[in-house]
């Protein structure tokens, strides 16, 4: 969408299209989705899959754990669950006693699934294109194995979410949450209620933590007792004596004379504390933006982004660069309000959820609303357009899911528009297109139902739920869903009105490309065809929409039986070079549009030439693994062996081939593709 909308969201989609477009953004050229699971190497055991917390410099020992297969660490937060965990497994792996150890933060049934697909794609070799497949697999894998393992679920927040997920009893599982349920108890499970320190083990701990300032040790047992023993509260408490060289009874005078008292009083301390530094006051905004977001892992460039520092600034006059919030964190760290671990990839910032919920508690809504807003800026601006691995993914789908809930749907619909959708579609395009379209459905709903009438932002999430509903196998369905769209337009709150028509093009032009796929080419056609003379009229020749739309009917075009379809790409490649440049993915995908229809209208020696043009240009965009660019040596190969060249084509084949094995995988169906064609030549 264009720049002059209130929420402007650029999403673009490259290559030939043969399916629809997005409801935000443009799609331009040709693009083809495949999903295949694909065969590689199994890993070799001893394996560690997740990342296990690092331990507490002063971790005190307890009591150990029950020697049941699975064993369920039940408390309130704050009291070492996490780290009891982490003490074990950490211990298990080190001695050698475990083979295979896979934590995973549990805190939804999507990460429980993410993680146990991933160990058993590392495991078997085998990448399954559906998450719960591979999560079964791992079970599998975990029931047959003859090897010591250990799982890990840490904070599991509904134990609903393990229905079906539980590991087998031939080896060990390791469960932390704050829940007491029923479902948690079973055949092989010890549930273990783990509480706060005994005041000696409090004692004994702070006694750790001030062992080289024992003359601060004055009093320290009374911290314990008010306190309550909680080990998390006891962790600050002694990191604030530390820094400001306070003896226990000097605590306990500064925690009398402040507003709040106990555990609540300690966290309030240490952030007074932080916020003291300089450059004043930025501790606690910076702060306000961490407690919305995943306690089990914030990204660092989440807060050292633009938006976030310009958060900063507004609420305090500062202006940071990234290394001045990085020292911002440092001090919390040293006070012990986050964990600051720039080693734990994705998820180098942690705050506990107990200081999450204090620091929020007092909120007015205003409040809420505008740190929600800027913390969705700030994770939204460093969502990258295509996830680079599975962690990447699941880290930032957490964060925003983190975000939702803290901030509650209403907050979550009005003030985090763009990163509503970003999140939306990282779900579908990690494979669970059904999820994605009944999330859209649930956030569309809600919408809804917050205003009187209807408005832009309603209607965007509905696209949205109709190109993910498409994506799950009912494209007359989505169709269906775009047109009512159209249906609605004069019920576009007056507010949106100047908007609503640049909106409606581009629903038109949804409603075309989707008519394609339920085969209604001619129609999908003329539909293109007028949305292209209205774009010309508004924009130009020039303009990326228009150049859209001309990419989209030059597909459509060259597919029916009339008119010369190199008309339609000659004309169109040069306006894409010379406007997007010849290494766009858009001119690319349209260059090799061009090369396939000179295949197909028999000059092969033109067909040949622009292929091997496109295979150093795919290779220099794409890189030489990427699927697109082997699919361009294939087409290579084959012009190749149509023009005569058996033998050199043979060779190319065959070395694609061996790429397309070690690449995508033996039953990738590219990699059938090929060896069928080399079967054919021989």
């Amino acid at each position: 969408m264009s720049d002059d909308l209130p929420w402007s969201v650029h999403n673009s989609v490259h290559g030939d299209v043969h399916g629809l477009n997005l409801q935000i953004g443009d799609i331009r050229g040709d693009f083809t989705l495949h999903h295949h699971s694909t065969i590689r190497p199994p890993a070799e055991l001893p394996l560690l899959v997740g990342v296990v917390p690092r331990r507490a410099a002063s971790f005190q020992e307890r009591r150990p754990l029950p020697g049941s297969p699975t064993v369920v660490l039940s408390g309130m937060g704050g009291v070492g669950k996490t780290q009891l965990a982490a003490h074990h497994a950490a211990s298990a792996w080190a001695s050698g006693e475990t083979r295979l150890l896979v934590w995973v933060t549990a805190g939804s049934r999507e990460a429980v699934v993410s993680v146990f697909a991933e160990a058993a794609a590392e495991l078997t070799g085998r990448d399954e294109t559906e998450p719960e497949r591979g999560a079964r697999r791992l079970l599998e894998w975990l029931a047959r194995g003859s090897e010591p393992w250990l799982v890990v679920l840490d904070d599991v927040e509904d134990p609903a979410d393990l229905e079906g997920l539980w590991p087998p009893d031939n080896g060990r599982t390791l469960v932390t949450t704050r829940r007491r349920d029923a479902a948690l108890h079973g055949d092989q499970r010890a549930v273990v209620d783990v509480e706060s320190f005994s005041e000696d083990e409090g004692l004994s701990y702070l006694r750790t933590v001030l062992a080289d300032r024992p003359q601060l040790l004055d009093g320290a047992a009374e911290v314990v007792r008010e306190l309550g023993c909680l080990p998390l509260a006891l962790a600050q408490a002694g990191a604030y004596m530390l820094d400001m060289h306070l003896s226990g009874t000097e605590y306990l005078s500064r925690l009398g004379k402040s507003r709040r008292t106990g555990v609540a009083g300690t966290w309030s301390l240490s952030i007074k504390q932080a916020n003291g530094l300089r450059p004043k006051r930025v501790a606690g905004h910076l702060l306000d933006l961490a407690c919305l977001l995943d306690p089990n892992g914030v990204p660092l460039g989440v807060l050292t982004s633009p938006r976030a520092r310009k958060y900063l600034t507004d609420r305090t006059g500062h202006e940071l660069d990234e290394t001045g919030v990085r020292d911002v964190l440092a001090h919390l760290h040293r006070l012990g309000v986050v964990t600051l671990d720039t080693g734990s990839a994705h998820r180098e910032v942690k705050v506990h959820a107990q200081v999450q919920r204090a620091h929020r508690e007092n909120w007015s809504t205003r409040q809420l609303r505008r740190a929600c807003r800027a913390a969705a800026e700030a994770l939204n601006g460093v969502w990258p357009e295509v996830e680079l691995s599975k962690d990447e993914g699941h880290v930032l789908r957490a964060n925003g899911e983190a975000l939702m809930a803290a901030a509650g749907v209403k907050v979550w619909v009005r003030e985090a528009m763009y990163l509503s959708i970003t999140l939306g579609n990282s779900i579908g395009e990690s494979g669970r297109a059904a999820e994605a379209r009944d999330y859209f459905d649930r956030l569309s709903a809600e919408s809804g139902r917050l205003e009187h009438v209807l408005d832009l932002q309603t209607i965007i999430l509905r696209g949205c739920r109709a190109h993910w509903r498409a994506k799950a196998g009912d494209p007359a369905g989505a169709l269906r869903d775009f047109e009512q769209i159209a249906a609605d337009e004069p019920r576009i709150s007056r507010f949106f009105r100047r908007f609503t028509p640049h909106f409606m093009q581009y629903n038109r032009h949804d409603i075309a490309i989707m008519r394609a796929e339920t085969g209604d080419l001619e129609g999908a056609i003329a539909g293109l065809e007028d949305v292209l003379a209205e774009r010309l009229l508004q924009h130009g020749p020039d303009h990326s929409s228009v150049l859209s739309t001309r990419t989209s009917l030059a597909r459509l075009r060259a597919e029916t039986t009339t008119g010369d379809p190199l008309a339609e790409f000659e004309g169109l490649v040069p306006d894409l070079c010379r406007v997007l440049g010849p290494l766009s993915r858009e001119t690319l995908m349209a260059k090799g549009s061009r090369a396939y229809w000179l295949a197909r209208t028999g000059d092969t020696a033109a067909a040949i030439t622009e292929r091997e043009q496109l295979v150093l240009d795919f290779t220099e965009v794409f890189g030489p693994e990427h699927q697109r660019t082997l699919l361009v040596r294939a087409d290579l190969a084959r012009s190749l062996h149509d023009g005569g060249q058996a033998e050199l084509a043979a060779q190319e084949g065959e070395r694609l081939l061996a790429d397309q094995v070690r690449i995508l995988g033996t039953d990738h169906e590219d990699t059938e593709d090929t060896r069928r064609m080399l079967d054919g030549w021989r």
